[in-house]
């Protein structure tokens, strides 16, 4: 379905069982949905394993649960991939998120050893969920009945089809984006994304209703997406190396890799190489860097780890 508003075009994918694929990213599937640039997308997306995680699950039903998605190589539902007309292998896809609202349910899951990635998984063995009212007036919700926590939501997961044939994981991110898990993409941010295909083949999912840097028991809060907004535009010849995010006040570069220091190297080299690109010398723009820009763990969990670096806009640049 599309719609005009304020001269764009909006079309809707709602998370259905034809927008959907579970647990994997091919670059072989076909669009569920054919946008032009400059056109935005009102969309939602399911929870982990289809959306079959309720707040009745227990951990005992994990293994029913994902016999019903023998092919999945990830537990994440992704709607998508959505096709940008024009886009081609060279440009950067260009994604600004205008609107974001979570479902009312949510859940921490803390995965057994040794299949466990958390970052201390030797201490905490045995599998748990947590499961989470999502109040979406106030964004907020409790944990236990002491800890209120402020909703930052977002979406762990936008990226586009990589450039290796063959299905792949949902669990690793890399150059095309994916499971990133970076908790700086909320309503008003903007994400570049290489493209490494004719018109990108983009697809998102995995709803953070909030989420530390370091996603260090392996989850966020899970959730998904009730409604989403997303505009796409195209950034001709951009020729990005990695995913760069942009919010109203700071730019933030992208790394990963198998060890921290492999992906704290790539996010450092291209806020380096950004911001050259923005009229500074190599050697000023690596001592910017040293002298105002933080370097964050992104997540540590999902086999390839991330990190992102940030550093406050020089000059005070609308999202234009």
């Amino acid at each position: 379905m599309t719609s005009s508003s304020r001269g764009h075009v909006v079309h809707r994918l709602p998370a259905g069982p034809d927008s959907v694929r579970v647990g994997v990213i091919d670059p072989a599937a076909p669009p569920v949905l054919t946008v032009n640039p400059g056109d935005e997308v009102e969309l939602s997306t399911w929870g982990h394993w289809g959306n079959q995680v309720t707040p009745d699950t227990v951990m005992a039903d994990f293994p029913r649960i994902k016999e019903g998605f023998p092919d999945a190589l990830g537990p994440h539902s992704l709607t998508g991939p959505i096709h940008v007309r024009g886009a081609r292998p060279g440009d950067a896809l260009v994604v600004d998120v205008l609107d974001l609202v979570p479902a009312a349910h949510g859940f921490n899951l803390v995965v057994a050893h040794p299949r466990g990635r958390g970052v201390l998984k030797e201490r905490f063995p045995a599998g748990t969920i947590r499961h989470f009212a999502l109040d979406r007036e106030s964004m907020t919700t409790t944990l236990g009945d002491r800890v209120r926590v402020p909703l930052k939501p977002f979406l762990g997961i936008m990226g586009v089809a990589p450039a290796e044939d063959g299905p792949r994981s949902t669990v690793e991110p890399g150059p095309f984006g994916g499971n990133m898990d970076l908790s700086a993409l909320v309503v008003g941010s903007r994400l570049r994304l290489p493209v490494f295909r004719d018109g990108a083949g983009f697809y998102c999912g995995d709803g953070h209703a909030v989420q530390g840097d370091g996603e260090v028991n392996q989850t966020a809060i899970e959730t998904g997406m009730d409604h989403v907004r997303l505009r796409f535009t195209i950034d001709r010849g951009a020729r990005l190396r990695t995913p760069r995010a942009e919010t109203d006040r700071h730019l933030v570069s992208t790394g990963f890799g198998r060890t921290l220091e492999d992906a704290a190297h790539d996010a450092v080299d291209d806020l380096v190489n950004w911001l050259v690109d923005d009229g500074l010398s190599p050697d000023e723009a690596y001592s910017l860097c040293s002298i105002a820009a933080d370097v964050r763990v992104t997540q540590m969990v999902n086999n390839v780890v991330g990190v992102h670096t940030v550093i406050e806009k020089l000059t005070r640049r609308p999202l234009a």
